[in-house]
């Protein structure tokens, strides 16, 4: 397999990843209006998109949930799959936007590798390093005129929104329950942008170029 073969199937690869996350954040954020709407409801699969650890934050935020009952510890299949596939979508991302710049998206890539560390070993911290990830992508983005100002912008505010609220966590505030709430939709969208960017043809392009 020659090496541009192997760039492109790396793109193909972070580009689905990237709608599958999108998916996955949408249906967690469904789960939890439903879970108001209809609270008595027991189905397994409907139970394993419930939540996730930023749904937990704003339950905090809105105080539905009490920070006494420790809601943010502890292993679970949903965050752990979604810090393992947006690590996959880092490596990806990071390589598309090497020509941009060379260090800041393999330092992404790395933040995104730490946050699972940190959240296996201490089963509680680490995963809004996320947060930096995505601002760093989005901001590299900025020298790249493959990416619509909208995507660059929605990963940026999303990522301070998010970050805010998760050092804010424990204050019960209708003002940063709507923000942390916008920056989860930006989030969301901003997944779904980047899945229908032809950013990854593009990039597999200039480096058969090369």
């Amino acid at each position: 397999m020659t090496e541009n073969l192997k760039l492109k199937n790396i793109y193909k690869v972070s580009r689905v990843i990237a709608l599958t996350l999108g998916i996955l954040f949408f249906l967690t954020a469904l789960a939890f209006v439903i879970s108001i709407i209809w609270p008595n409801i027991k189905y397994p699969l409907y139970l394993l998109f419930q939540s996730n650890w930023l749904i937990s934050i704003f339950k905090l935020h809105c105080g539905l949930i009490n920070i006494q009952d420790d809601p943010l510890s502890g292993l679970n299949i949903m965050d752990i799959t979604i810090l393992a596939l947006f690590s996959i979508f880092s490596f990806g991302l990071s390589k598309a936007l090497k020509e941009v710049n060379k260090i800041w998206p393999l330092i992404s890539f790395a933040l995104s590798v730490i946050t699972i560390v940190l959240f296996i070993v201490t089963q509680i911290a680490g995963r809004s390093t996320i947060m930096l990830s995505v601002m760093i992508f989005s901001f590299v983005m900025l020298k790249n005129k493959a990416f619509s100002k909208v995507t660059i912008y929605s990963g940026i505010f999303a990522s301070i929104f998010l970050f805010a609220g998760d050092l804010t966590v424990g204050i019960n505030s209708i003002m940063i329950s709507i923000l942390f709430g916008i920056g989860y939709v930006l989030l969301t969208i901003w997944f779904f942008l980047i899945y229908r960017k032809p950013l990854w043809l593009r990039s597999y392009k200039n480096e058969q170029s090369n």
